[in-house]
């Protein structure tokens, strides 16, 4: 059985030397002597995380919280909820709060598109199906432009708009309840769409694109499904410059030639 609670000892920089591997114990504080972890909140991933820990660690009497949802590296990204330690100095992190948004369980679309946002120019984005906001949260975090972000479910605009504002970046985003089909030409022409969607909401953005998107990034989709989708935008003048596949799903980032 996993401790109440776990130190691992170290410091500063040994900790964030090792934290892509140790933030799997659901860190909540640092102290002097190391971090105190709280892994029974997430004993799926902590267990294995714990039998691995590079650090010496000692355990602790007393769980030191509950942390909700859990913490995880994502892509090169550390996603923690408000409840855990804020990330070392040097590492990306996005603040997730509860909720029911797609997204948080670290799905592989996810995943690809956060890793494919790197190939993409600065410009302002539309996140077409937000979910849980981690692709919103990200293009902000990385400095590249505003974000309008869109969702038919209510639960998923309300996750994003609590997570954007636990991280402080809500100034950035403008947030929408509302289908595909009620974004106009405008709010598309020159700007990067952010799409991690399933096919008839691919189709349905498609067809709403007037002038051309700066950029893609395009998942959600089968592999079997997204050779239309990549022609589709290649006749708008757009290149495919990253893709990828996992767990079933294609990803494909595209940017204007």
């Amino acid at each position: 059985m996993l401790p109440a609670g776990v130190l691992v000892c170290g410091g500063p920089e040994v900790i964030t030397r090792h934290f892509a591997l140790l933030c799997a114990l659901q860190p909540v504080r640092v102290e002097a002597d190391g971090m105190v972890c709280a892994p029974r909140s997430a004993p799926e991933a902590a267990g294995p995380a714990l039998a691995a820990c590079p650090l010496p660690w000692r355990a602790l009497s007393e769980v030191p919280a509950w942390p909700d949802p859990p913490a995880a590296m994502v892509a090169g990204w550390y996603r923690r909820s408000p409840a855990h330690a804020a990330a070392p100095e040097g590492v990306r992190e996005l603040i997730q709060t509860p909720g029911e948004g797609f997204g948080p369980a670290d799905h592989a679309t996810t995943a690809m598109c956060l890793e494919q946002l790197e190939h993409l120019p600065a410009a302002d984005a539309v996140d077409v199906g937000c979910g849980s906001g981690l692709l919103c949260q990200a293009w902000v975090a990385l400095g590249r432009g505003r974000v309008l972000a869109c969702d038919l479910d209510g639960r998923a605009v309300d996750q994003t708009a609590r997570s954007l504002a636990a991280a402080g970046r809500e100034d950035r985003v403008t947030m929408r309840r509302g289908p595909v089909a009620a974004l106009r030409a405008e709010e598309l022409g020159g700007r990067v769409l952010l799409a991690n969607v399933p096919l008839p909401a691919h189709e349905s953005l498609l067809s709403r694109i007037g002038r051309p998107p700066r950029a893609v990034v395009l998942s959600g989709l089968r592999p079997g499904q997204a050779a239309a989708v990549v022609v589709a935008y290649r006749a708008l003048g757009l290149e495919i410059v990253a893709e990828d596949e996992r767990g079933g799903f294609r990803a494909v980032s595209m940017v204007a030639a």
